[in-house]
């Protein structure tokens, strides 16, 4: 298994105490049953290595302009200096 990353998940209260309950009757923490839970629902599709280059990761970068501060200041950048 890689590395873990912790992450916050909100729940509705009836969902969390449901979890709770299942964990304890299955004698699993949480988090197991959380990680078994989503590997069942994305089983059927492709792993990331399978499905190849998505051609819309080509569009990442199109715009990079070497401009730092481009997000602040883009309205100088587009329209000049105001007078």
């Amino acid at each position: 298994m890689s590395m873990t990353v912790a992450t916050n998940l909100r729940l509705p209260e009836d969902l969390l105490k449901a979890l709770k309950y299942r964990a304890i009757e299955e004698k699993k923490s949480m988090n197991q049953l959380i990680r078994e839970a989503i590997e069942m629902s994305l089983a059927h599709l492709p792993r990331s290595e399978d499905r190849g280059k998505d051609p819309f990761e080509d569009v990442i970068g199109i715009g990079k302009s070497g401009i730092r501060d481009a997000s602040s200041k883009h309205d100088r950048y587009l329209y000049g200096r105001r007078k």
